[in-house]
């Protein structure tokens, strides 16, 4: 046996592990003990940084890691996903990424208005079926259709900074609207709200992406107005296409709207640490706040329930609104807390509400569309 010294390699033994022995031709590391009993000697500079390179490239091939992601085939969910992917890759040069896209039961469905599903997570059901089957490692979700209770071994991981969470009216202003307007809107909460500001005027249900939605105001028997998500827009490139920005202190949006969701398995830590790497803190506690009150209340993301965050300095304000579906009853609840106690900051709204005639008002919305809902297999 021919114990390899460094002279004979050219290279100090700081670069290996343990010294190696030939035989045959092929390396194997000698026992630590004996490694223990060879004297290093010193490099020279160019040997040095021979050694360098060489322990980069090793470290960087035993991190490079593969990270398959799900999301649904939307261009704006592979826009998010993207923009996920970029974040990650940007302090994570390492990783490199595979995306599974899927099609959800809503996505298959284009035809029946979103409370008709009867179910909640329609758009994130499948997505938490992969993750639990390990076909994926996360999933990237626009965090106002993931359901405020995830599955067993699941977790909210990461959210990323919020883009404006705005509801936005594209082709009219609320005041231009006239009597009788048509308004298209798939969701529940803005139907009740537009109906709370204004009254006279039709609402229209709508389905499908951002794209076709926007078509609807355009050509023969357009209508005069729909309701859409400004992060959306803007996530698209059509920030452009807004007509005005609609107050949140009396159009309050979705819990969780224009804020990103990543969910993995609990139990992967090395992966959630890396999503939470791109975590906005200020965002966090506003979303779980929001989540919080909406989960409290019993309500899924198909109810008439709106929300609205803003800070006064450290203090985080929670603004919740219940309104009937035919906009004539409202209820609002503000409390506020410390930015560290987003939690409990939910659970007081919700109380408020309640207390305030909110609960009514929601089972009143339950029995108004449960003769409506479709049974589906998942």
């Amino acid at each position: 046996m021919t114990i390899a010294s460094p002279t004979m390699r050219g290279l100090p033994t700081s670069l290996f592990d343990q010294l190696v022995t030939s035989r045959g031709g092929i390396a194997k590391a000698l026992p630590p003990q004996q490694a223990a009993n060879v004297t290093h000697f010193h490099s020279d500079k160019a040997t040095a940084r021979r050694v360098a390179i060489a322990r980069a490239r090793r470290k960087q091939v035993t991190h490079n890691m593969l990270l398959r992601v799900g999301t649904r085939r939307s261009p704006l969910a592979m826009t998010q996903t993207n923009f996920v992917i970029g974040s990650i890759q940007a302090l994570h040069p390492h990783i490199e990424f595979e995306i599974r896209p899927i099609s959800t039961v809503a996505d298959r469905d284009r035809i029946s208005e979103f409370h008709q599903f009867g179910m909640i997570g329609v758009f994130t059901t499948e997505h938490e079926e992969q993750l639990l089957r390990k076909d994926v490692d996360f999933v990237v979700h626009s965090l106002k259709d993931l359901p405020t209770a995830l599955k067993d071994g699941l977790t909210l991981a990461s959210v990323p900074k919020r883009e404006d969470p705005r509801d936005v009216l594209c082709g009219s202003t609320l005041d231009d609207l006239r009597p009788g307007a048509r308004v298209g809107t798939g969701s529940l909460r803005r139907r009740a709200q537009i109906l709370s500001l204004r009254p006279d005027v039709t609402v229209v249900p709508i389905r499908g992406n951002i794209g076709p939605r926007l078509a609807k105001i355009e050509g023969d028997d357009a209508l005069d107005a729909v309701i859409l998500a400004q992060a959306g827009l803007e996530r698209l490139g059509l920030g452009g296409k807004t007509t005005e920005l609609l107050d949140p202190h009396l159009f309050p949006y979705a819990v969780g709207q224009g804020a990103l969701g990543i969910e993995a398995r609990s139990a992967d830590s090395e992966i959630v640490e890396i999503l939470r790497s791109i975590e906005c803190k200020t965002t966090r506690a506003e979303v779980d706040a929001e989540r919080e009150m909406m989960h409290a209340l019993g309500a899924g993301c198909s109810l008439p329930v709106g929300a609205f965050c803003n800070w006064k300095e450290e203090r985080l304000i929670l603004q919740a609104q219940i309104t009937s579906l035919d906009g004539e009853e409202r209820v609002v609840a503000i409390e506020d807390e410390p930015g560290d106690r987003a939690r409990e900051l939910g659970l007081a709204a919700a109380e408020t509400l309640k207390v305030c005639g909110g609960e009514k008002i929601l089972h009143s919305s339950y029995r108004e569309f449960c003769s409506h809902f479709k049974m589906l297999q998942s």
